[in-house]
């Protein structure tokens, strides 16, 4: 971004107007600096501010990032909806012609680590990451959830964790597992906290809460030491957790609460990664007449 103010000096002024209207708006941090980087870079590729940028200006930019192969159809995705964003909280008239493209997303299935996977990866972590990842993976939670998670949000009598705040600043409950609590009461005496559950411990540093970049590379630890796949996320624990649900028995509608989703045909691609037993069929006549015996 400074590079950016750097080549437009006016673009200072207009991205930190762009920002005070996203917080006034309630955007996510997360989304806030998405959007802010993505359309700096535009800004620095075209030389010019956004508010002036044109539709060939935009195809030009779009097609660029489309053409080179270090760019993800994420990177392409988060661009589009920042300058849609832009020209909407800004209050600015498109030019006449200005159309975005439509985003196509690919269709993907959730990438899922099998139950035996699971218990390996958590099996190789020492106590912090074996406790951390853990939590995510019991209670389903994105990477966000638990960084901000508190003491106060666990309640060891009711077993349940209460995820403040997640997504879509929504609230939910999740049940949490006895053996995670037992872990978690272990965890407790050898990294005290009044308030976040997970900080920072290096020496010489007072504790802080821990950053999603903190969780990924310990991710990536556990995963060279029990010899898996470093490509694979931390999201994929969440995304392991509710597949591992439904193959032990969770309803569909459990499962869509327990993971936040508004809809519930966002939980149901669970469906088809989830290694689910086939029921036998239900005869009706049967069921409503059974046989006398």
């Amino acid at each position: 971004m400074d590079k950016a103010i750097a080549a437009v000096p006016k673009f200072g002024e207009r991205i930190s107007l762009f920002t005070k209207k996203l917080r006034l708006a309630q955007y996510a941090d997360g989304s806030i600096y998405d959007y802010r980087l993505k359309i700096s870079q535009a800004v620095l590729y075209l030389n010019k501010l956004p508010d002036d940028f044109t539709q060939a200006d935009i195809d030009s930019y779009l097609s660029m990032l489309l053409d080179r192969n270090r760019y993800s159809i994420s990177h392409f995705k988060h661009t589009v909806f920042g300058l849609k964003d832009y020209y909407k909280v800004m209050g600015l008239k498109e030019p006449k012609g200005l159309v975005l493209p439509k985003v196509r997303k690919a269709k993907r299935l959730p990438r899922v680590l099998s139950q035996d996977q699971v218990a390996r990866l958590i099996h190789m972590c020492d106590l912090y990451d074996k406790a951390l990842l853990s939590t995510i993976y019991d209670c389903a939670l994105r990477v966000s959830e638990a960084c901000s998670l508190k003491w106060d949000d666990i309640s060891f009598e009711r077993q349940q964790l209460f995820v403040y705040q997640g997504k879509g600043k929504k609230d939910r409950i999740v049940p949490i597992s006895g053996q995670l609590l037992i872990l978690l009461r272990i965890f407790k005496k050898r990294f005290p906290s009044d308030d976040f559950v997970f900080k920072t411990h290096g020496r010489g540093v007072a504790p802080q809460p821990i950053k999603p970049g903190y969780v990924r590379v310990i991710l990536k630890n556990a995963l060279t030491k029990a010899c898996y796949d470093r490509s694979i996320t931390i999201h994929a624990l969440r995304h392991s957790a509710a597949s591992h649900l439904l193959e032990n028995g969770e309803s569909l509608l459990n499962v869509q609460k327990r993971l936040g989703h508004v809809r519930l045909t966002t939980t149901m691609v669970y469906l088809h990664v989830a290694d689910i037993e086939p029921m036998k069929y239900v005869r009706l006549i049967d069921t409503i007449f059974p046989p006398k015996r």
